[in-house]
């Protein structure tokens, strides 16, 4: 069934973002709903790093925090430790090839930008490449945003992942630059108290933020398509996932 660019079946069962909220701006309903569900996000924290301890498995445990982030976001009931496994295994093929791509993406780039930075200094020609490093960086950040979130809410093919993964990067730029913003911020403690900060709230609080900010352009241009292309009742109508993110973007 033909979804974004037509590519994948998005008829992948979830309820949507749907309860009836007070009249609340969502910068307010984020840390509403974040502080109500810290005791569980801590609890997703320490479960993620129980399955990242194999290194392989760092995939698809990523992928089981963020559909149970996404969950939370949701407000759906979730049975923590059942439907982690769940997505854990459901998604283990995808998320291990989409771990060890990130990895060595990860590592190309920052070896390139270390190089060119070095030779920069004897020829400003470089500062050129560095620039394109730069923009390559910014895409593979904002496409992390969306490939587990992609992974964990339809099915595509692993080519279609990617593929819609860097298109929702483009399509959600603005809203990718303040959760990039917010991430910086909430990681710096990591920074400083690593041990008990990461082992406590740094990743399920990124995956938190990530879904809530979005998961509205996975709606608007993967699932409401699927939707109406095939006239079916849209359960993520309950609630205008068009709203801006945590900050008001006003430019």
């Amino acid at each position: 069934m033909a979804g974004f660019l037509g590519f994948g079946n998005y008829a992948k069962p979830g309820k949507g973002v749907g309860r009836d909220e007070p009249q609340k701006k969502r910068f307010f309903y984020f840390f509403d709903l974040y502080f109500r569900k810290l005791t569980r996000l801590i609890q997703l924290n320490l479960l993620y790093l129980l399955f990242c301890l194999p290194i392989i498995t760092i995939g698809p445990a990523t992928a089981a925090m963020v559909k149970i982030a996404r969950y939370y976001v949701e407000e759906k009931p979730v049975f923590l430790w059942s439907d982690f496994w769940e997505a854990f295994k459901s998604n283990f093929k995808q998320g291990f090839f989409v771990g060890i791509l990130s990895a060595v993406l990860t590592f190309a780039v920052s070896q390139a930008f270390i190089f060119y930075y070095a030779k920069s200094f004897e020829n400003g020609l470089y500062w050129i490449p560095l620039v394109v490093i730069g923009f390559l960086s910014l895409l593979l950040v904002f496409s992390s945003f969306y490939v587990y979130l992609v992974m964990v809410t339809v099915e595509v093919n692993f080519f279609a992942l990617l593929k819609n993964s860097l298109m929702l990067c483009f399509l959600g730029a603005k809203t990718n630059w303040l959760t990039l913003i917010f991430l910086v911020v909430i990681t710096i403690p990591s920074v400083f108290f690593p041990i008990p900060i990461m082992l406590l709230f740094t990743f399920s609080t990124a995956a938190f933020l990530i879904c809530f900010n979005s998961f509205q352009y996975v709606y608007e241009f993967l699932i409401r398509p699927y939707y109406l292309a095939n006239g079916l009742e849209d359960p993520y109508e309950e609630k205008d996932l068009k709203e801006e993110s945590i900050f008001e973007d006003t430019i």
